[in-house]
């Protein structure tokens, strides 16, 4: 038997469900509540099985998607904490993350907010996080 994919299909699994946005919405205030470090700012890496981080780096690009997810939701939703979270994110990202005497997001900072080097994203990717999410961000507006 051959099934032949159309785009009628395609549209189809793609519409989205009630489910979705209640879901993204849980899912993004877990990762966000739980995720950032209160006392110096920005976002652990990675979690055990019980929910504590067991990688306090911070890195470029987890900014860069909470920053668009945050703008995304905002404008979806009109809530006010979306948009509070997305100021926060982008205070953090300018002041450890953004050179802005050249250009471009450091890679890797320690959980103090340190860069470990002036080492940038590297080719091919570039700023491939960054200029994705500013551009989801422009697109909200």
């Amino acid at each position: 038997m051959t099934i032949i994919w159309t785009e009628n299909m395609a549209a189809e699994r793609y519409r989205p469900q009630g489910w979705m946005l209640p879901r993204a919405l849980e899912l993004y205030r877990e990762g966000m509540n739980r995720g950032w470090d209160r006392q110096y700012g920005g976002f652990f890496y990675s979690f055990d099985p019980n929910k504590q981080p067991i990688d306090h780096d911070k890195n470029y690009w987890v900014v860069a998607e909470a920053l668009s997810a945050s703008a995304l939701f905002a404008r979806r939703t009109g809530q006010a904490d979306f948009k509070e979270w997305y100021g926060n994110v982008l205070a953090y990202a300018s002041k450890n993350f953004m050179d802005h005497e050249h250009g471009g997001w450091y890679k890797l900072l320690n959980r103090e907010n340190q860069k470990y080097s002036d080492t940038k994203s590297t080719a091919p990717k570039t700023d491939y996080h960054p200029a994705s999410a500013f551009y989801e961000i422009i697109k909200t507006l």
